[in-house]
């Protein structure tokens, strides 16, 4: 069974697993997420401890006549039943603080989800732009 929770500075030895990245950025990252007040970091936690980590952040702009909208992105997971649950805390989450949509940031080359993210209610309607700085 996992448990959803924020995520703490404790936990950065596990978000470096699941991402495969240097640990100084992701600490230094972890330390600004977790004091932002419409960014909430979580992880999931079995019984073998950190299994999935999700961000979801609140964002307010003149688009959709001003209505809050949740941004959902960095999920990783051990296992698709973690990214399940990650996902319908997302979702719910973004509900509760009173947004009327979601977007969920993943890549173009992740085609392999589209259908288990459609399972979900997410539609395939965005392609943006990007440039690297």
């Amino acid at each position: 069974m996992e448990v959803i929770r924020r995520a703490r500075a404790t936990d950065i030895e596990a978000l470096v697993r699941l991402f495969g990245a240097p640990g100084e950025p992701l600490a230094a990252a972890l330390r600004e997420l977790t004091n932002t007040p419409h960014v909430t970091l979580v992880v999931a936690e079995d019984d073998n401890g950190v299994a999935g980590t999700a961000q979801l952040t609140v964002l307010r702009g003149l688009a959709w006549d001003g209505a809050p909208r949740g941004l959902l992105e960095g999920i990783r997971a051990a296992r698709r039943g973690v990214t399940s649950a990650l996902l319908t805390w997302g979702i719910d989450e973004a509900r509760r603080r009173g947004c009327t949509r979601i977007h969920l940031d993943s890549g173009l080359n992740r085609g392999d989800l589209r259908d288990f993210y459609a399972r979900f209610g997410f539609e395939y309607s965005y392609q943006g732009f990007t440039r690297v700085l």
